[in-house]
């Protein structure tokens, strides 16, 4: 817990250096030798041996030494790869002073902790000792940094001891936030969330008013002229009301990540193809955020995510989102909408498989939203994009080991492969 100290009794280890096992070897051949060839200086000698190791021992392990350790990070939050400097106190609450050690901090990655480095002697009375050193966190995560290590020895040599004091204190490592390239996606959002364009199809133009039919679409908006005329089934393309509004769809459900780890341990990636969605739902977010856009962030499982209103928050929540479970609510993109009859601006569903009732959901609402694209990170089947195709949706195939910025300039170009065909 950042800024706050609990106490705890310090672990203490205490072991013989090469230099006290050699002495205590040294004193046992000497008392044996005193006995055989019955040399009573050799017993002084052998007796003195192994003392003075056993001396060292009980003083590395039972000399007082007590240390409060309180770390403070900034940034307090920081992004993954980025680095934080943290700043140590450490304070002598022993009535003695402490002699010459060296200190490290535990770190929760390779390689586990900081270099050794100088601990000076601390007077008694509490005196504090500020030190600071820098970390740059490999992956997201929320983790544990800590505690202490205090390496000392006696004077002369003979035992080493090792003292863990403080608590750990929590690191929060954000996804890595990447600055996506504005103007590649068109979202009328000239002032913010209450922007509204209205779009009218020119009457009497049935090429203008109507489209493809698409599963999910109401039979009452079939166009019976327009579908003789083309020789396919056409419907009403209806006056459509894009508001300044964006959904996007993150996938947390477990069963449907295929290279999702059965087994890992704490700290560990358990998803490559879930870590690079969660990067990527972090930088789209804030950049349409920042852009005036309305974004709403719809999870498949149990809700764990803050508002993207208050990006700090949701910076936070998305450093410790896990897979979960399937869960039993089923999905709707339209969640909390108070116009399920009218255009839902966007929608970018951000997943890797998906399970039939998700995917039904995905086909029979596209209709809702003007633009619907969906991320497919790999591995993903290529059946569910051939699905998603034919309801409208524009599918964007992802490497989980690209940069999430590749993802947005694709979908850039395929706008703009699609405006030349439309022209």
């Amino acid at each position: 817990m950042p800024g706050q100290q609990r106490r705890r009794r310090s672990t203490r280890v205490a072991r013989l250096t090469r230099r006290g096992w050699s002495l205590l070897v040294l004193g046992v051949i000497a008392v044996a030798a005193s006995y055989v060839l019955g040399r009573r200086e050799l017993l002084y000698l052998g007796c003195f041996a192994l003392l003075l190791p056993l001396v060292a021992l009980a003083f590395v392990r039972w000399r007082p030494m007590r240390l409060s350790v309180v770390r403070s990070f900034s940034p307090s939050a920081v992004g993954a790869g980025h680095p934080s400097v943290v700043g140590v106190e450490v304070k002598n609450l022993s009535p003695n002073s402490t002699i010459d050690a060296n200190w490290r901090d535990s770190l929760p990655w390779e390689p586990y902790a900081t270099a050794p480095s100088w601990l000076q002697p601390l007077q008694s009375g509490r005196t504090a000792l500020r030190l600071r050193y820098e970390v740059i966190p490999p992956s997201r995560g929320i983790f544990e940094v800590g505690p202490m290590l205090v390496d000392f020895s006696d004077p002369f040599g003979l035992a080493d001891g090792a003292l863990a004091v403080g608590v750990p204190q929590m690191l929060i490592v954000t996804p890595d936030v990447v600055q996506l390239p504005d103007g590649v996606v068109t979202i009328a959002a000239d002032e913010g969330p209450s922007r509204v364009v209205q779009r009218r199809a020119l009457g009497g133009e049935d090429d203008l008013m109507t489209r493809e039919y698409r599963r999910g679409d109401a039979i009452r908006r079939v166009h019976w002229r327009a579908s003789a005329h083309h020789g396919e089934l056409m419907v009403r393309q209806e006056e459509q009301r894009s508001h300044a509004e964006a959904r996007i769809l993150f996938d947390t459900q477990r069963e449907n990540y295929r290279d999702a780890s059965p087994a890992f341990e704490p700290g560990d990636i358990e998803s490559r193809s879930f870590e690079w969605a969660v990067a990527f739902i972090a930088s789209l977010g804030l950049h349409l955020e920042r852009s005036g856009v309305l974004v709403q962030v719809i999870e498949t499982g149990s809700a764990q995510l803050a508002d993207i209103e208050r990006p700090e928050e949701f910076l936070e929540s998305l450093a410790a989102v896990r897979l979960v479970d399937a869960s039993p609510v089923p999905l709707s993109l339209l969640r909390n909408s108070e116009r399920p009859d009218r255009s839902q601006g966007s929608i970018f569903a951000v997943i890797s498989d998906t399970d039939p009732d998700t995917l039904e959901r995905l086909l029979t609402q596209r209709r809702s939203f003007d633009l619907a694209v969906a991320f497919l990170v790999a591995p993903s089947p290529p059946e569910l994009a051939e699905f998603l195709d034919a309801a409208g949706w524009v599918c964007i195939h992802v490497d989980p080991s690209a940069p999430v910025e590749l993802a947005w300039m694709a979908l850039g170009r395929e706008q703009e492969v699609a405006g030349h065909g439309r022209a």
